[in-house]
């Protein structure tokens, strides 16, 4: 099985512009265990909205993250990361049903109509939406697209850090292989990733990414409105966040009385987002539930917020049921590290690169 697989059981690296998180999981019984995982700070100005402005800061911080685990050390250099979601663009568009040139030309065309960005100036993939009916005039196609430079600086910074990058994929992908694992509903579901620098929107069809958005909400931009109009320190916002968050009774309903019209954006913008897909997606499909993800996922009265505005089940995305975590390695389960364990999914898998959607 080696002989086929040699890079089994890749490592999943989560590249924030603020922290790095790697996880890798092994097979156990029935499921997986995490067998190796690893948080890294990174400094300032190394990674950018996304972008690497010093790859050899990234690959110093690479080597620490994979060299200081806090478990065992990975069994393997190979690794799946994973592209900043507002610097890729992710697609599901209808071409002519044709074959050889003539279908080239169709995905070409459908590419320059639907893609805002130079096609000589990306890196590109895509795969069939389901089996194509060979009946049909027009087929279901999905289309990731990245700038090859954005690509590149994380290819560079791997190399310095003799790191095999396997493969490149957007945020959602990682997050909807994850988050929606143990999800026993049909339809279409919206999962909103709630960071420290940006928050996601992505709504998932099944196993594939179907819509993504990104909007400017952010955890650290949620503490410092807290510091200004509190006047409290950043420390102390960060713990009124923590501790009293968008409950009306604690902290005298002070904290969600400065918090909960900052969330508005995030309640309008999910409703847009829902309406869009609802409108060009096939019909008869519709999103069916919500959940929550990243750093701010848990953030007291959440939920409740968003589930009075959407009229649609939210929950907080948890821990998948098929996979063990070593009792010491508890702090794992919070949802911040639900990324670097998609990507750590697809590699425990052992999926066929060929067969999925990467950059």
């Amino acid at each position: 099985m080696s002989l086929l697989r040699p890079f089994a059981n890749a490592m999943g690296i989560d590249v924030s512009d603020q922290v790095l998180r790697m996880v890798q999981l092994h097979r156990h019984g029935h499921g997986f265990i995490v067998y190796s995982m690893s948080e890294v700070a990174l400094p300032e100005n190394v990674v950018v909205e996304g972008e690497v402005r010093n790859a050899v800061s990234l690959a110093k911080a690479l080597r620490e993250l994979i060299h200081r685990p806090n478990h065992h050390h990975p069994s393997t250099r190979a690794a799946i990361l994973c592209l900043p979601e507002r610097k890729t663009f992710t697609k599901i568009i209808d071409i002519s049903n044709s074959q050889g040139a003539d279908f080239q030309k169709a995905l070409q065309d459908g590419l320059t109509e639907n893609i805002p960005m130079k096609l000589d100036e990306v890196y590109l993939d895509w795969q069939y939406v389901g089996v194509p009916d060979p009946k049909a005039k027009m087929v279901r196609v999905i289309v990731g697209v990245a700038p090859q430079l954005l690509v590149e600086g994380y290819l560079e910074a791997c190399a310095q850090a003799g790191i095999i990058p396997l493969a490149l994929e957007p945020e959602s992908a990682a997050l909807s292989r994850i988050a929606l694992n143990d999800s026993s509903k049909g339809g279409s579901h919206l999962i909103v990733d709630l960071g420290a620098t940006r928050t996601g929107l992505t709504i998932a069809e099944t196993d594939l990414v179907a819509f993504s958005s990104t909007l400017p909400l952010s955890g650290s931009g949620l503490t410092a409105t807290l510091v200004t109009k509190l006047g409290l320190t950043p420390e102390e916002g960060e713990q009124a966040k923590r501790v009293c968050g968008l409950d009306p009774k604690r902290g005298k309903g002070a904290v969600r009385q400065v918090l909960e019209p900052e969330f508005r954006p995030l309640s309008q913008k999910i409703l847009e987002s829902i309406g869009y897909y609802e409108d060009h997606a096939p019909k008869g499909a519709e999103v069916v539930d919500v959940t929550l993800v990243g750093g701010g996922a848990n953030l007291i009265g959440l939920p409740e917020l968003i589930t009075s505005t959407v009229s649609l089940p939210v929950r907080v995305g948890k821990w998948p049921e098929n996979i063990t975590v070593p009792k010491r390695e508890h702090r794992a389960q919070d949802s911040s590290y639900l990324t670097a364990l998609g990507l750590a999914y697809r590699g425990a898998l052992n999926l066929p690169w060929e067969n999925e959607l990467h950059v």
